[in-house]
């Protein structure tokens, strides 16, 4: 599925009551980003959930 360039969307969700934060992206280039940093540092970041336009990342 092809997205606008408005479409491609990352949130960031962080509160201070938390240790973690979460990420959601449409983006692709950050959803390789987030791939590497998965594949190389998996006690840190990890994939949560995906689906064939998104992406959610715990870090």
């Amino acid at each position: 599925m092809k997205l606008s360039r408005y479409e491609q969307e990352s949130i960031l969700n962080y509160n201070a009551g938390e240790q973690t934060a979460t990420l959601y992206t449409r983006d692709k280039a950050v959803m390789r980003k987030l791939d590497t940093l998965v594949a190389d540092f998996p006690d840190i970041y990890r994939l949560t959930g995906q689906d064939e336009v998104s992406k959610t990342d715990v870090v």
